[in-house]
């Protein structure tokens, strides 16, 4: 796992948002993380308000995540 490469997911407007997501990728299997170099939830006062709160999982995960998220978010509008 050491040699996999990690890649951005999705950004995100506030730490609720990203751990409702990241709950919804490790109930299914899919490691996901912080950036570290996301402060805003720690320290609003950095807000960035292009990026945000950066999820990053392994590149083989990529599209799997992406389509659990959308169907979580569909399923969540209805």
């Amino acid at each position: 796992m050491e040699n996999e490469k990690v890649v951005s997911l999705k950004f995100y407007g506030s730490m609720i948002e990203a751990e409702v997501d990241m709950d919804v990728l490790r109930n299914n299997g899919i490691d996901c993380m912080l950036n570290d170099g996301t402060i805003v939830g720690v320290f609003p006062i950095f807000d960035d308000k292009e990026r945000g709160i950066e999820v990053l999982v392994f590149e083989k995960d990529l599209e799997q995540a992406k389509s659990l998220l959308d169907e979580f978010h569909q399923n969540d509008e209805n």
